[in-house]
């Protein structure tokens, strides 16, 4: 890895594209170019956003991960700018019931596989590598046999201890959860003075890591950009707090006050019996649809109109929850400063540019039920903060209202604030480094905070009403 003690940061703020499907390739081979032509990385990894398959055409594929064509363009830059890189993987962690060949189908990744491979000799991999799959079985999950997948370098558990930014909430470690996911791991992994990831090793070993992220909303934290996508560098996301079990007035952010018991119940529920007894949780099922129904409760969003009064806002899916920034924070910082054996440096290990498909974006009840909504647009940037602060700004949301963008002043060292115009870098209130935000969209330098570019996006269920700006 070259230059990286005597360029530690990249081009600050955020180049975004218009029309940019006709000239894909052209914008990704100049942005790899222009912001990293002076490096000669030996190890790439490309981190797309294959969160899961598509499992209505109501919410299809193209507003679900990241376009082929993003990632095809950057594998045929990444060849070109450096050609004496030994490899190039390109990989996730989706969910854990996610199909993964028929995502690969329905998103055009095949045809990916099958071609670059044999093309570069084995230089170009695709890879799941997700530790534990599952599939469904009904409405349960088991585990799923004979698929390919796991990261083939394995994993590497990473401590944070007391410097994690979720320290300062770890008296309540014991109700950290993510839903469909082992809260047992999850609290056996976070608690007071001890927090720990686990992290693919391909991506430890990479010099370079190419973040392709989804434009969408985000449920649990408003909006899923450049800060969320690196969530998929963690093996096993029972490793990922994401909420806090309870609503508020019992110490938690998992849900609202509001219809709290029935949210209560449904979830305690479906977390004794999904995977313990699907059996039972067959035959229990039926009565939740049956509730649904006479409480007016919703839980799909098919189209952009207002979400329903009932609307289903449980797992931390709301604007008050406290928790998942928190985590998202921890694996920005990891990625930049862990090393090959899992500790921490002072100096970054490895360059991480950032490329945004926003081609078809998501909007409404997203990631899992993204409406489609279609932008042609590119964003790319080395700060990730800059990118979706900028990417909320135009979707018609306040970033100072979205916990993940309004919390930047408390981040740890090397997630430091947007560089001022004078390109130094300044320790002022996060408030400051939004009005000061700049980026540019087809060369032009536009203030976020202050455009009249706005998509009016519709904001998932539990942020209506709340983030608009």
């Amino acid at each position: 890895m070259s230059a990286l003690n005597e360029k530690a940061e990249l081009t600050s703020g955020a180049a975004c594209f218009t029309h940019a499907s006709v000239r894909l390739k052209s914008i990704i081979r100049d942005q790899i170019a222009a912001n990293l032509g002076d490096e000669s990385p030996s190890a790439i990894v490309l981190k797309p956003n294959w969160v899961v398959h598509e499992t209505d055409p109501a919410f299809p594929i193209s507003a679900l991960v990241t376009d082929a064509r993003v990632i095809e363009a950057t594998i045929e830059a990444c060849l070109e700018i450096f050609p004496n890189a030994k490899s190039i993987l390109v990989g996730d962690c989706p969910l854990q019931y996610a199909d993964w060949p028929q995502l690969c189908q329905q998103s055009g990744i095949q045809a990916l596989i099958d071609r670059w491979p044999k093309r570069t000799n084995g230089k170009v991999l695709f890879r799941d590598l997700r530790r534990d799959v599952f599939q469904r079985d009904g409405a349960a999950l088991v585990p799923a046999n004979g698929l390919e997948h796991g990261d083939p370098l394995g994993y590497r558990e990473i401590e944070l201890g007391a410097s994690s930014h979720l320290e300062p909430i770890s008296d309540q470690a014991r109700r950290f959860a993510v839903n469909d996911y082992s809260a047992e791991v999850t609290r056996s992994n976070h608690r007071r003075g001890s927090h720990r990831y686990l992290v693919c090793q391909s991506i430890l070993e990479a010099d370079l890591v190419l973040n392709l992220a989804k434009w969408k909303s985000h449920q649990k934290s408003c909006i899923t950009g450049a800060l969320k996508n690196l969530v998929g560098i963690n093996g096993d996301k029972a490793y990922l707090p994401h909420f806090r079990r309870g609503a508020p007035k019992w110490g938690g952010d998992e849900f609202r006050d509001e219809n709290r018991w029935l949210y209560f119940a449904q979830t305690r529920l479906r977390e004794r019996f999904q995977k313990r007894s699907p059996l039972a949780f067959k035959l229990l099922k039926p009565g939740w649809e049956v509730l649904k129904k006479l409480r007016g409760i919703e839980t799909r969003l098919p189209d952009r109109a207002a979400a329903p009064k009932n609307f289903y806002i449980a797992g931390g899916a709301w604007h008050g929850n406290e928790t998942i920034w928190r985590m998202i924070y921890d694996l920005n910082f990891l990625i930049r400063f862990a090393d090959p054996q899992g500790k921490i440096q002072p100096n970054p290990q490895r360059q991480v540019f950032s490329i945004v498909d926003g081609l078809v974006c998501g909007e409404g009840n997203g990631p899992l039920q993204p409406l489609p909504r279609p932008l042609d647009w590119l964003v790319c940037g080395g700060d990730p903060f800059a990118i979706d602060a900028a990417l909320s700004c135009f979707m018609g949301f306040d970033p100072e209202k979205i916990p993940l963008l309004a919390h930047r002043c408390e981040s740890m060292k090397g997630f430091d604030l947007v560089a001022t115009a004078q390109g130094k870098q300044e320790q002022a209130s996060t408030a400051d480094s939004l009005s000061n935000l700049r980026v540019t969209v087809d060369g032009e330098v536009v203030a976020p905070m202050d455009s009249e570019i706005n998509f009016h996006f519709a904001p998932p269920p539990g942020w209506r009403n709340y983030v608009e700006r």
